[in-house]
């Protein structure tokens, strides 16, 4: 059995845990190669890590130096007219922008990606907070051994990996005691209204989402979901991403395509439905001990309305849980899903718990940096380096 020593190469999986005011988040980064020889890892990670074999696994708290600090100097306040956003569009509080959207920043290159948040808003300007959106917060890492091998010369780029894995996470995060403001500027209009929402149906997960994502949307499912539950498929098609081996109740699939469903091997129910049309979904209150959405959560363009419909047939202590990815079907998607940077999206399926009564406990997940499949990598001809990202948020239902 090999060990990681000084000269070796490594697969390992990255762990994120930490929380914000409103959640518990979980960030796992895929790391297919991490050089011990020149690569940067988190104070303190790579002496832990050495000696351990493939399966194992360690764990401990980022050091504070790591982490992005604070600077209130970073906080700027801003004219609105430096905002250089669309036209007729304002900055919205708690919302991530891209600073080259302000112009003349001081230290800010005119065409950074990187983003700031809005914190406060009035008629005449608005606060940029430039900070990282990680800044200040306390993080453990836990990382889980998956391969060794030696390495095969001196050459090769070296990563620095808390860059790497602070590259995203945050931005799922609310303002403390303060909403964000998505809900402005006409956020569920999509640019074609005949699009109807169908999920998996519409050739969502089937087409847009490659095999390692819908397997690691099944993992998200596997850690919530029991045997002997009734379980909601809301938007469900022919595949409900139900872990193997899972011995439900029941599993009911509501959707737009008889002909999806019934293909669908998982379901033993099924019902023709649409949210958009009518939210109110027909079934008892208390009925079910689960519901799932798996890549359908960005085309629900009445929400609030379908949350509420998911807390009243949920049993107390159910769980309601959306998974989606970075991909989604044409034009269909909601205005406010398509501009948002990736992981605010975790932060809008968040705010709908936050206004929906009844709901607690909320969590996030991110994978990222998965290798690409052989096959089922989405449509022919989009060859990304690795496979698609996942992202869930769940909750449950207090009593």
């Amino acid at each position: 059995m090999s060990y990681i020593t000084s000269d070796s190469v490594v697969a390992t999986v990255f762990e994120l845990t930490w929380e914000s005011a409103h959640a518990a988040h979980v960030e796992r980064y895929r790391a297919e190669e991490v050089s011990f020889v020149r690569d940067i890892l988190p104070l303190g990670l790579k002496s832990r890590m050495r000696g351990l074999g493939v399966g194992d696994s360690v764990e401990m708290a980022i050091d504070p130096s790591e982490i992005p600090e604070f600077k209130p100097g970073k906080v700027l306040d801003m004219p609105m007219a430096r905002f250089r956003g669309p036209q007729g569009v304002r900055p919205r509080l708690g919302r991530f922008y891209p600073q080259h959207l302000i112009e003349n920043v001081p230290g800010t290159r005119p065409d950074s990606d990187a983003p700031f948040r809005v914190v406060e808003t009035d008629k005449i300007g608005f606060k940029a907070d430039l900070n990282h959106p990680m800044a200040g917060r306390d993080v453990r890492i836990r990382a889980r051994v998956l391969g060794i091998r030696p390495a095969s010369g001196a050459g090769g780029t070296l990563r620095r990996w808390p860059d790497i894995l602070f590259n995203g996470p945050g931005m799922q995060a609310q303002l403390p005691g303060a909403a964000t403001d998505f809900f402005s500027d006409d956020p569920f209009s999509r640019d074609d209204e005949s699009h109807e929402v169908q999920g998996s149906a519409l050739s969502g997960q089937d087409a847009w989402l490659d095999n390692r994502a819908r397997a690691g949307m099944t993992g998200i499912h596997a850690g919530l979901l029991r045997e002997g539950m009734d379980i909601l498929d809301l938007m469900a098609g022919r595949d409900s991403l139900l872990p193997e081996g899972l011995a439900p109740a029941s599993v009911t699939g509501l959707g737009l395509s008889a002909k999806e469903m019934a293909a669908n091997p998982a379901l033993t129910a099924s019902v023709i439905h649409n949210p958009n049309q009518n939210p109110e979904l027909p079934f008892d209150e208390a009925g079910f001990d689960a519901v799932v959405c798996s890549a359908s959560v960005e085309y629900l363009a009445r929400p609030f309305a379908v949350f509420a419909e998911a807390a009243r047939v949920l049993r107390p202590g159910g769980v309601f849980v959306l998974t989606f990815s970075n991909r989604w079907h044409g034009s269909g998607a909601l205005r406010i899903w398509t501009e948002l940077l990736e992981f605010e999206r975790m932060g809008l399926v968040s705010q709908y718990f936050a206004h929906t009564e009844g709901f607690g406990d909320v969590r996030t997940i991110s994978e990222r940096g998965w290798p690409l499949p052989a096959e089922g990598a989405g449509p022919a001809g989009d060859k990304p380096s690795v496979s698609d990202p996942v992202y869930a948020v769940w909750a449950r239902l207090r009593g």
